[in-house]
C-alpha cells in the first residue's frame, strides 16, 4: 500500500470518496416522501356523524364554480397594496375580496409550493434539489381528483406544473421557468390566451372548470435587479390589469367563478428566495369571487393560512374529493354559511387528517371525537348552542392535527446516517495521515526497503480480508438493528453502494495503516510560527462554532474576525522587523551575519511592505460595507444598494470600470510566464476583455457615447469571448509541441540539449538529455497562469458590476499576503521552510477564498444565491450551462483565491518540476483534507441537531451549501490534475515533432 499514499492524487480519490459519503448522508437526512398510496374517491365522504345518518354527496356539494389560481411568482406580501395593485386593492377596500396571509413553508422555491397548492401536504427539503429536475407527483392531487370527477383543467405559465402533472391537462402552454433574464415575453404568453380562455360559451359558462395562470415576471426581475427595482410596480400594474380582465370576464358568466391570486413564496430585497425570513415566507393570498360576495374579514391583514389550505379549497370548489394526503384547510371566506355544511365540511377536514396515523391517545384525536358528538347531537335536535361547541372543537383539532403533520413529515434514515457519518470520520483520518506523511522532507525515502518489497499478491489478500471483514461487520449490522433504511435492502443499486462504502472503509484503513509506518520524520512542523498556528486553530475550530445556529447564520461574522486577527498580527510583526532592519543598519551593524540575515529577509518584500499592507486593511474594509449578508443584518442598507441607486450610476459604472482595467492589467502582468510570441497572448488578453465591455455596454450596465454598440446581440459578443479563450490555450499547446518549429519561430521555452554527445556517453534516441523536465514546469506554469487570467475574465463577465473590483482585490490581497507570510522574512532562524510555507500559503489561501465568498454577499440561505449569473451569453435555458454558471459565480473567491496558489507554486523562483509536483502533492492533500474534516464535523452537528426548531431554515441549507462546495472542490483538484496530464502528453506529443525536426 506504500504506492497509495505517495501517489499525488490520493487526497483526491478519497474527496472522491466522501462526496459519496455526503451523498448517502443527505439521503438519509433529506428522505424522498413517499406519498401514502392513498388516493380519495367521493364514496370515502361519510354517510354517519356518531350513527346519526347525513347524506355525505348531497351536503359536501358546492354547486357549479369556475376555479381561476392566478400564481403570481415571486410576489409578497407587501406588494399586493393599493399603490402597486390598484384594482385589487380597491377590491379589498369595497370588501369585494378577501386578503390572507399565507405562509409558505421553506424551502421557498417554486417546485414545493406548487407541490403544497396541489397535495395538501407539506414537502421536504429534498425537493430543493429537485426543483430544476421536477419528477411527476405520484400520490393524490386536486388535479387528479378533478380529473376523475370530469372537470376540465387548463394551464398557461410555468412548465414546471407540466411536469409535476403530467396528462392531467385539457389544454397548456408551458413556459420555461428558469431563463430569468426574460420578464415580458414569459408573461405575455400567458395573457395572450386571457380573451380566448374566459370567452363564455352559448350557454354562458366558461370552456373550463380550473384554470391556473403562472405569471413568472415579477420572479425573474427580483433575481436580475432585487425587489426594490423601478421594474417592479410595471409588472404589478400589468398583473393588476390581469386581475381586472379576469373579474371583469368572470361577471359575464352564468356560473359562480372564484378567482384565488396568491405567490408561491416571496422575495428578500436583493431578490433572491428561498429560505425563511418574513419577506420570503409571508405571501398575500387574494379570494375573489364573481357573485355577490362580501368579505366576512374585518379590513387590514388578514387572517393567516396555510399554503396547504389551497388544496382542500379548490378540491371542494370543484365538487372533488380531498387529496389523500391533505393536511389543510378550507379558506374561512369560502366556507358555507349553512350551518350544517360548514360542520361537515369541518367533519370531513378532521376525519381525513385523523385517519393519516395519528395516535389515538393524543388530545387533539380526543378533541375530534367530542366535536364528531356535539355535530351528531346538533343534527339530531337542531340546537345552535352543540353547533357552536362542535365548531370550536373542529377548529382546535384541525390546527392541532395540522401542527402534529407538518412536524412529523421526516422520517430520518439514521442508519444510513450512521455508516456516512463513520465513513468521513475514516476518510478524514486517511486525509489527515496522507498530509502528514507528505510534510516529510522527502517523503521517498522515508520508506523501510524491506516493507518495500511485499508482494503484491499478499497486498491483495490483505485487502480481500479488510474487505470481507468489513463488509461482513456491515451486514450484521444491518441484521442486528433490523433497520429499514434502504442502504440494507440489497437491491440491485444499493448493493453497489453497501460494496463501494466496504471498499471505501477498506482501502482507508490500508492508508491509514501504511501512513503511519511511514511517518518518520515530521521535523519540518518544528518551523511553525505563531501565525500558522493561527491559521490552523481558525481553521480547525470555524468547523465547531457551527453548534450554535447563529454562527452559522452569521458565518461571514467568524471569517471577519479570523480575517482581522490575522491582519493584525501580520501588521505588527512585519513593523516588528522593518523595525529591527533599519535599527541594525543606522546602528552599522558589523558582523556579515547580521547584515546577510537582514539583507536575506528584506530582499523579497523591501520596507514598502508596512504601507501596502495598510492599504490592503483599508480595502478589506471597504469591501466588507459592498454587500450585507447572513441574517440578522441583512435589511441595513450598504454600498451596492448606494451605487444600484440611479443617482449614483456614474460611481457604478466607475467601480466596473476600474475592476475591469485592473483585471486587465493583472492578466497582462501574468502574461509574462507565457510563450508570449508576437505578442498574441496579450492580444488575445486585450480583445477578450474588450468582449466584457462590449457586453456590459450591450446590456447597458455601461453607457457610452457611442450608440451602435448597444445594438450588438450580447450572445454574440459571449460566443466569440468563450471563442478567444479556447484559441489562447490550443495556441499555448501548439507551441510547446513545436507545431511552429518548422515555420523558423523560436518560442520563449523550447526544447533544447543541453550537453551534446560525446565519445564516453552514448544515449538512445529517444533518452537524450533534453531540458524535458524544465519544459514541462514551463507549460505548467503557462497553463496555470493561463487558466488564472481566463477565470478572472469569466468572472468579471458573469459578476455584478458593483462587484467587479472584488477580482483584482483577490489578487492583490493573495501577493501581498504571500509575500508577508513568508518565514524567511518573520522569522530569522528558518532555515528549511518548504512544508510549512506549502501549508501557511494553502490555509491563508483557503481563508482568502471564504472571505471574498461572504464580500460577494453570499451566506448559508438559498436566498443569496445569483441566477441571473447563469443566463450570461445564453439564449434559453440549459441546465448544464447554467449550474456551470451559477457555481463559478457563487464561488468565485475560493476559485480565485485558489487559482493564484496554484500559479505561485508553478512560478516560485528556484522550483524545479520535481519540487512543483512535490507542492502540488502538499496543497491538494491540505486542501482535501479541509473540505472533509468540515464535512464530518458539521454532518454530526446537523444529527445531533436534526430535531432543532431551525434543521430546515439554518442547518439544512448550510448542508447544501457544503454539497455544492465539495463538488466545486473537485472539480477544481481535477483542474490542477488536468493540467499536469495536460503537459505529460505534451512532452509525448514533442517527442514526435520536436526531437525529429532538431535531430
Amino acid at each position: 500500500m506504500l504506492s497509495w499514499i505517495q501517489h499525488r492524487w490520493t487526497a483526491l480519490w478519497l474527496l472522491f470518496a466522501a462526496y459519496g459519503s455526503l451523498f448517502l448522508f443527505m439521503y438519509g437526512f433529506f428522505p424522498l416522501k413517499y406519498h401514502s398510496g392513498k388516493i380519495s374517491h367521493m364514496d370515502d365522504l361519510p354517510n354517519f356523524i356518531n350513527s346519526v345518518s347525513i347524506d355525505g354527496h348531497e351536503v359536501y356539494n358546492s354547486g357549479e364554480n369556475s376555479v381561476i389560481l392566478m400564481v403570481i411568482d415571486g410576489l409578497r406580501y407587501d406588494f399586493a397594496t393599493e399603490e402597486y395593485m390598484p384594482f385589487t386593492g380597491q377590491l379589498l377596500k369595497n370588501k369585494s375580496a378577501c386578503i390572507y396571509v399565507s405562509v409558505a413553508e421553506p424551502p421557498t422555491v417554486t417546485m414545493p409550493r406548487i407541490k403544497a397548492m396541489m397535495t395538501g401536504s407539506v414537502s421536504t427539503f429534498a425537493d430543493v434539489a429537485l426543483n430544476f429536475g421536477a419528477p411527476a407527483v405520484r400520490g393524490d392531487s386536486v388535479l387528479r381528483a378533478a380529473k376523475s370527477r370530469g372537470r376540465r383543467a387548463v394551464m398557461y405559465g410555468d412548465d414546471t406544473w407540466l411536469r409535476l402533472f403530467p396528462g392531467m391537462w385539457n389544454d397548456s402552454d408551458g413556459t420555461t421557468s428558469f431563463f430569468v433574464t426574460d420578464y415580458t415575453e414569459v408573461d405575455n404568453n400567458v395573457t395572450r390566451h386571457l380573451d380566448k380562455v374566459l370567452a363564455p360559451d352559448e350557454n354562458k359558462k366558461p370552456s373550463f372548470d380550473f384554470l391556473v395562470l403562472h405569471y413568472l415576471g415579477l420572479d425573474h426581475i427580483g433575481h436580475l435587479e432585487g425587489a426594490r427595482s423601478a421594474k417592479i410596480k410595471p409588472k404589478l400594474l400589468e398583473m393588476d390589469d390581469v386581475v381586472k380582465k379576469i373579474y371583469t370576464g368572470m361577471r359575464t358568466w352564468h356560473r359562480s367563478g372564484i378567482l384565488i391570486i396568491c405567490g408561491d413564496h416571496g422575495m428578500r430585497d436583493a431578490g433572491g428566495h428561498g429560505g425563511a425570513s418574513a419577506a420570503e415566507v409571508l405571501v398575500p393570498l387574494v379570494v375573489v369571487k364573481s357573485d355577490n360576495f362580501v368579505c366576512p374579514h374585518p379590513s387590514g391583514p388578514g387572517p393567516t393560512v396555510a399554503q396547504v389550505d389551497v388544496a382542500p379549497t379548490i378540491a371542494w370548489l370543484l365538487n372533488a374529493p380531498i387529496p389523500g394526503d391533505s393536511t389543510g384547510r378550507i379558506l374561512p371566506s369560502l366556507m358555507p354559511s349553512d350551518v350544517q355544511q360548514h360542520l361537515y365540511l369541518l367533519h370531513v377536514l378532521a376525519a381525513h387528517n385523523a385517519q393519516q396515523s395519528p395516535p389515538a391517545d393524543t388530545e387533539f384525536f380526543q378533541q375530534f371525537k367530542r366535536a364528531e358528538v356535539q355535530f351528531a347531537h346538533f343534527l339530531t335536535t337542531g340546537q345552535q348552542s352543540a353547533a357552536k361547541i362542535a365548531k370550536e372543537f373542529y377548529d382546535e383539532s384541525l390546527e392541532d392535527l395540522a401542527k402534529y403533520h407538518t412536524e412529523t413529515t421526516t422520517d430520518f434514515d439514521l442508519f444510513a446516517i450512521g455508516i456516512a457519518i463513520f465513513m468521513l470520520y475514516i476518510l478524514t483520518g486517511a486525509l489527515l495521515c496522507v498530509t502528514l506523511f507528505s510534510f516529510q522532507q522527502d517523503p521517498q525515502r522515508n520508506t523501510s526497503v524491506v516493507r518495500q518489497h511485499r508482494s503484491q499478491a499478499s497486498t491483495i489478500v490483505a485487502f480481500a480480508v479488510i474487505f470481507f471483514l468489513v463488509s461482513t461487520t456491515l451486514l450484521i449490522s444491518c441484521f442486528i438493528s433490523e433497520t429499514k433504511s434502504r442502504f440494507c435492502s440489497f437491491n440491485p443499486f444499493w448493493t453497489i453502494c453497501f460494496i463501494a462504502a466496504s471498499l471505501g472503509i477498506a482501502a482507508a484503513y490500508f492508508i491509514i495503516k501504511a501512513a503511519i509506518e511511514r511517518t518518520k520524520d515530521l521535523s519540518a512542523l518544528r518551523e511553525l510560527n505563531a501565525i500558522d498556528y493561527l491559521l490552523i486553530i481558525g481553521t480547525l475550530f470555524h468547523a465547531w462554532s457551527f453548534f450554535g445556529t447563529s454562527f452559522i447564520e452569521e458565518e461571514h461574522m467568524t471569517w471577519y474576525f479570523f480575517w482581522n486577527t490575522l491582519m493584525f498580527f501580520v501588521l505588527v510583526r512585519t513593523i516588528v522587523v522593518v523595525v529591527m532592519y533599519f535599527t541594525k543598519k543606522w546602528s552599522g551593524a558589523t558582523e556579515f551575519q547580521d547584515k546577510l540575515d537582514l539583507e536575506n529577509r528584506m530582499s523579497s518584500v523591501g520596507v514598502s511592505i508596512v504601507p501596502q499592507w495598510v492599504l490592503l486593511i483599508a480595502l478589506h474594509r471597504y469591501l466588507r460595507t459592498m454587500n450585507q449578508t447572513g441574517d440578522r443584518w441583512l435589511f441595513l442598507p450598504d454600498t451596492a444598494d448606494w451605487l444600484n441607486a440611479p443617482e449614483n450610476s456614474f460611481y457604478l459604472e466607475a467601480h466596473l470600470v476600474i475592476g475591469t482595467v485592473l483585471t486587465l492589467g493583472v492578466c497582462l502582468w501574468n502574461v509574462r510566464h507565457m510563450n508570449n510570441f508576437m505578442q498574441i497572448h496579450s492580444a488575445l488578453t486585450v480583445a477578450a476583455t474588450g468582449c466584457v465591455f462590449l457586453y456590459r455596454i450591450a446590456t447597458s450596465a455601461l453607457q457610452t457615447r457611442y450608440t451602435f454598440l448597444k445594438s450588438y446581440d450580447p450572445v454574440n459578443i459571449v460566443d466569440v469571448f468563450w471563442g478567444i479563450l479556447t484559441f489562447q490555450v490550443l495556441f499555448e499547446l501548439a507551441i510547446y509541441v513545436g507545431m511552429f518549429a518548422q515555420c523558423g519561430l523560436k518560442p520563449k521555452f523550447a526544447y533544447t540539449k543541453p550537453k551534446a554527445k560525446s565519445e564516453d556517453h552514448f544515449y538512445d534516441e529517444m533518452d537524450e538529455p533534453w531540458n524535458i523536465e524544465e519544459v514541462k514546469l514551463s507549460l505548467a506554469t503557462s497553463l496555470s497562469h493561463i487558466m488564472y487570467n481566463d477565470l478572472m475574465l469569466i468572472i468579471v463577465l458573469l459578476m455584478r458590476p458593483h462587484n467587479v473590483i472584488m477580482v483584482p482585490s483577490v489578487y492583490f490581497t493573495c501577493v501581498l499576503t504571500s509575500k508577508c507570510l513568508d518565514h524567511k522574512l518573520l522569522d530569522s532562524r528558518s532555515r528549511r521552510t518548504e512544508v510549512v510555507d506549502v501549508m501557511s500559503q494553502a490555509l491563508v489561501h483557503l481563508w482568502i477564498g471564504v472571505l471574498f465568498y461572504f464580500y460577494q454577499g453570499n451566506s448559508n440561505s438559498l436566498a443569496s444565491v445569483d441566477l441571473g449569473s447563469g443566463y450570461v451569453g445564453l439564449r434559453e435555458y440549459s441546465e448544464f450551462p447554467v449550474a456551470l454558471r451559477m457555481g463559478l459565480h457563487a464561488y468565485a473567491g475560493p476559485a480565485l483565491a485558489g487559482a493564484r496558489l496554484f500559479c505561485a507554486l508553478a512560478a516560485a523562483p528556484a522550483a524545479s518540476w520535481t519540487q512543483y509536483l512535490q507542492s502540488v502533492w502538499r496543497v491538494i492533500n491540505i486542501f482535501a483534507l479541509q473540505r472533509v474534516y468540515q464535512l464530518v464535523v458539521y454532518c454530526v452537528i446537523a444529527t445531533i441537531f436534526r430535531h432543532h426548531l431551525f434543521v430546515w431554515t439554518v442547518f439544512s441549507p448550510k448542508l447544501l451549501y457544503d454539497f455544492v462546495a465539495t463538488v466545486f472542490s473537485i472539480q477544481a483538484l481535477s483542474t490542477i490534475g488536468n493540467i499536469i496530464l495536460i503537459t505529460h502528453m505534451t512532452s509525448w506529443l514533442a517527442r514526435l515533432v520536436t526531437y525529429k525536426t532538431t535531430l
